[in-house]
């Protein structure tokens, strides 16, 4: 930790010098020219809100309400000038001084190479020529929130993507990405593809990111093919400009904090609570009041007799570091462009005893495009990742698991009796102190910590794309070929070092003079690894083939875009006998009338090696149409709408990413053998019968249909966009289904395409951006409202109404409606009898929802969902002078949580949260409202019901950057910039435990950490 903590502290100090240096220079350098204009249209009128951007693009600045701006820069800069609806200025300032008033000419709105919207393939298209749905945010917005997993940063940033953070390991809580909701019964995630195929993206860095797009609906998503149907996150990494040569290099440095934490009760209060669940059970006291008060004095942790033990705090710390750092160098002439980024990130663990899990991770991206000919070019992608782990025995789930079992006083960490040394070690081999265990748990969380070894991770990654394409326009005009290769290559070793030392169980013996003595019995035997052992490998690769033949054509008011392209994708895995293996072969054809008017249609033929035969193949269509309405005469002189169009597609697309393999095929196995003859000597061959077969198994098939306006508005200050959307999932695939067979048939039955789901909702973005001399701000929204509703799938017919999913949501929590909790015995008589476990006073009550006077588990309903139905985003970009601010917040509304965890949940000889001090006991606490205590299990309470059932509703705010520029174009050093970064900084909602949206966080594995870091980045 020290080293690396050194380095980056080192590099930032390296650039505070040298951007005091670069600045005193200043004064030598070149004169600096001072430029104030002007920007009015033809008719003399201001431009409000349009950029200007200074050479290479490190220095940008807006116009006011009037049109003005001001920028300095030296005699043999660049200013390009851009505003919807206006073609581009460029005003090269060695020709001469920029004049008082600059006209800008009218063109076409969002139809500059500024507005290009990535589509698989290597397609592109204009914002105003789309038909479709697309959501995008650029890798510069994403730079601000400080997170060593990428998916984390995306959520709240995109209208129609909800990201749903998860409990896991160090760099192993990666979010769950979902385009408009869930629209299957199975697997409803996105797809992730970078730079043009299938890629996982956790280990990108936002730095080296050049925008972020969300393909929503079918008319581009059919482009990609058979696994795209639940959405596409496309990643398109930086490159090159011509003409340009950027240098980027930024540190940071900063805190992870961990933010609410399970409460446990310590010795004395666990042994009170104890007592009093065997009370309830009709036992005697467990311990005596001589124990108890031995725990409220108790020395701690290794109290022989009365140890009193807080894991959280022994075991974990409350905050670890955060470093990252990274490198851009950018740049190219008209024949060559190249990218250069290389990034570095890493933290540490929050375990404090033993070794303290590390993690690093080193990304070099390497992007190069070259013109070799006027009518060929070529370009060659490189990406290398390189992570380290490691970690102590345990997993970080095994830990926080041994946390929120383990009671305060089952043992003594250590046993510190002068009088037991434990057992004899060799010579040569370390001595370890003897452990305290017990045995319910023999193998103590300490012993496993602090003495069991250790575990390292390797991972390796590397990333190529290759490819050309060649300009055919002596054949005819417009026409041009493309192809593209890629080749991934993913491999880790784990190797470690593992140990078991010794723990004793602590027992009182008593003497025959009547005195007590203490026997320490031995729970184990101790492991030693002699050497550092391999324990893991893997090795996996994706390879891609793309190849296009494009015409792009315009014929005075008729535009002809034509595209004929086929797609192959192959990923293996070692652990994985079935490969992967997808085409897609589609012909696109786009039109456009007068600039105003768009239709495009898309006809393709996908492939998959998880069906066969005739359904191997399959042809799916998608249409769209889109119209500029802001052309029409009616609005085309309206002083408030600047842009409005409205659009429309329509598709249907296949789905096989969820699908197991050899669902076709009959399957049987090798399953060991079986001894017959004389004495059972002789072994024959055994086959066994993995499962039936279904040749006519065909495609899990999507039908999306889409509407939506987008538009600018009032000077180019206001940009929204809304659709609706609406798709119907039909024959989706269930492997085993158990409603069309009889149980006479056994457990394994013929797959079939049975389910279907409706999933429909609206997403909407607005923003609304100003300008004044010191002042700019940017204020923006997003927002997704979505249900789905399942409307056949694997389930009987139910004779109770209340138990049949059908007509719900595939996210419907389903459990009994509690009537509180039974407060004395004649509410334990007076209501419908229980069949579902032990209960009486103190235990929760249930409504017969059937109307049978009986209550059971066909008393169950829908009370709740648990997935969201609305997910907002809500951003502020504020500058005034040289400080910003940079604000967004994130919220999910319309979600439920079952309070299922242990810390909610306690009964038998668990450990206590300090959940159970509010727990019912008609005399130690008859106001309590959690069920009263039990050592045995309590299968009456603890099972879903509205009684758990918890709105889990919440804001969040996600990321904060406060920031200090100083920025010059006149300067070798263009922009400097001192910021102080945060990221879930506080949370709202009505669980105030645990973190509503990550119920297990902190109890099962990892908290959510709230991150502070302060760092500087310095652009050349």
């Amino acid at each position: 930790m020290k080293s690396y903590t050194h380095r980056i502290v080192s590099l930032v100090v390296v650039l505070f010098c040298l951007c005091a240096n670069v600045t005193a220079q200043q004064k030598k350098a070149k004169t600096e020219m001072n430029i104030s204009s002007k920007l009015v249209n033809s008719n003399g009128e201001p431009i409000k809100n349009a950029q200007i951007t200074l050479g290479e693009g490190l220095l940008q600045t807006s116009t006011d309400g009037q049109g003005m701006f001001a920028i300095k820069a030296q005699p043999s800069g660049t200013l390009m000038i851009t505003a919807p609806g206006y073609k581009e200025v460029v005003v090269k300032l060695s020709e001469g001084n920029v004049t008082n008033e600059i006209i800008m000419i009218k063109d076409l709105a969002f139809a500059s190479k500024r507005d290009i919207v990535e589509l698989p393939t290597g397609l592109q298209t204009s914002q105003r020529e789309l038909v479709g749905a697309v959501g995008q945010v650029s890798g510069e917005v994403l730079e601000k929130q400080p997170s060593i997993v990428f998916q984390n940063v995306l959520q709240g940033r995109v209208a129609g993507l909800t990201v749903r953070n998860n409990a896991n390991g160090l760099g192993n809580n990666l979010a769950s990405l979902y385009v408009r909701g869930m629209a299957s019964t199975g697997d409803n995630a996105a797809l992730t593809i970078v730079d043009g195929i299938e890629r996982p993206i956790e280990y990108l860095n936002p730095e080296e990111i050049e925008s972020v797009q969300v393909l929503k609906d079918a008319s581009t998503k059919i482009l990609y093919g058979s696994r795209a149907a639940n959405g596409v996150v496309m990643i398109t990494t930086k490159r090159g400009k011509a003409n340009t040569r950027v240098i980027k290099a930024s540190a940071q440095y900063g805190v992870n904090m961990t933010t609410r934490m399970p409460e446990y009760l310590n010795s004395a209060q666990y042994a009170q609570l104890y007592n009093e669940a065997r009370g309830n059970d009709g036992l005697d006291p467990f311990y005596s009041d001589q124990d108890i008060q031995g725990y409220i004095n108790s020395s701690g942790p290794n109290d022989l007799k009365y140890p009193n033990a807080d894991y959280n705090d022994y075991f974990l710390r409350s905050s670890t570091p955060f470093r990252k750092a990274n490198i851009e160098y950018t740049g190219g002439t008209d024949d060559a462009q190249y990218a250069l980024l290389l990034g570095y990130v890493g933290t540490e663990g929050v375990e404090k005893v033993g070794r303290t899990p590390e993690q690093d991770r080193l990304n070099i991206r390497g992007n190069l495009d070259i013109q070799v000919t006027p009518s060929l070019s070529a370009f060659i992608d490189g990406n290398g990742i390189i992570e380290s782990r490691s970690w102590g025995k345990l997993h970080q789930n095994e830990v926080f698991n041994g946390i929120k079992t383990n009671r305060p006083n089952e043992y003594p960490f250590e046993i510190t009796d002068p009088n037991f040394a434990g057992e004899d070690t060799q010579l040569g081999v370390e001595r370890i102190p003897p452990l305290g265990g017990s045995y319910l748990r023999p193998t103590s969380l300490y012993g496993d910590m602090m003495y069991g070894g250790f575990q390292e991770y390797q991972f390796f990654y590397g990333q190529t794309n290759f490819g050309m394409k060649l300009k055919l326009d002596e054949i005819t005009e417009g026409l041009s070929a493309k192809t593209v290769v890629t080749f991934d290559n993913y491999q880790y070793h784990a190797a470690g070092q593992i140990n078991n030392p010794v723990r004793y169980e602590q027992q009182t013996v008593p003497g025959p003079s009547g005195l007590d003595s203490t026997a320490y019995i031995q729970l184990n035997n101790r492991i030693i690894s002699g050497n550092r052992e391999e324990s893991g490998n893997n090795i996996s690769r994706n390879l891609g083939w793309m190849a296009n033949l494009d015409y792009d054509r315009t014929f005075d008011k008729h535009s002809i875009i034509a595209n004929l392209s086929h797609f192959y994708y192959f990923s293996e895995n070692s652990d994985i006998r079935q490969h992967t293996q997808n085409t897609n072969s589609f012909l696109r054809a786009a039109y456009g009338f007068d600039n105003k008017l768009y239709l495009e249609a898309t006809g393709a033929v996908m492939g998959s090696n998880r069906f066969s035969g005739k359904n191997k193949h399959k042809f799916f269509p998608a249409v769209g149409a889109s119209w500029i309405v802001s052309e029409e005469s009616f609005l085309k002189s309206s002083e408030s709408v600047d842009f409005l169009k409205l659009k429309s597609s329509f598709g249907v697309i296949g789905y096989d990413r969820a699908t197991s393999f050899y669902l076709y095929d009959t399957r049987y196995y090798n399953n060991g053998s079986t001894a017959f003859g004389e004495r059972n000597q002789n072994g024959v061959p055994r086959t066994g019968f993995d499962n039936f077969g279904n040749p006519d198994l065909t495609w899990e098939t999507s039908r999306e249909f889409n509407i939506g306006v987008e538009g600018m508005a009032f000077s180019n200050s206001l940009m929204f966009e809304v659709n609706y959307f609406n798709e119907y999932r039909s024959n989706i695939i269930y492997d085993n289904p158990s409603s069309v067979f009889s149980s006479i048939n056994g457990s394994q039955n013929i797959p079939l395409n049975l389910g279907e789901v409706s999933n429909q909702g609206m997403d909407a973005s607005i923003n609304w951006f100003n300008t004044t001399k010191d002042f700019t701000y940017n204020i923006g929204g997003n927002i997704l409202l979505v249900k789905n509703k399942l409307e056949q799938i694997d389930q009987v017919n139910y004779p109770d109404e209340n138990l049949n999913q059908v007509g719900h949501s595939s996210d419907a929590i389903f459990g009994l409606v509690d009537n509180g909790l039974f407060r004395d015995q004649a509410a334990v008589d007076a209501a419908p009898a229980q069949s579902l476990g032990k209960y009486g006073v103190g235990n929760i009550a249930y409504q017969d929802v059937n109307g049978d006077n009986v209550i059971d588990t066909r008393d169950a309903t829908v009370i709740g969902n648990a997935f969201p139905r609305t997910t907002l985003g809500i951003n502020l970009d504020v500058k005034y002078k040289r400080f910003g601010l940079f604000i967004l917040g994130t919220a999910e509304l319309g979600v439920d949580q079952m309070l299922s965890n242990s810390y909610y949940r306690n009964d038998g000889e668990e450990k206590y949260s300090a959940y159970t001090l509010d727990r019912f006991h008609p005399v130690n606490n008859p106001s309590g409202t959690g069920p009263a205590l039990t050592t045995y299990q309590n299968i009456n309470d603890f099972r879903n019901s509205t009684y758990w059932l918890s709105d889990a509703s919440f804001f969040r705010m996600k990321n904060v950057e406060l920031s200090y520029s100083v920025s010059n174009g006149s300067w070798v050093v263009k922009n400097v910039k001192f910021y102080v970064r945060g990221t879930n900084l506080f949370v709202l909602s009505k669980i105030k435990e645990l973190d509503p949206e990550v119920i297990n966080a902190g109890v099962d594995n990892y908290p959510v950490f709230r991150t502070v870091t302060g760092g500087v980045s310095v652009s050349f």
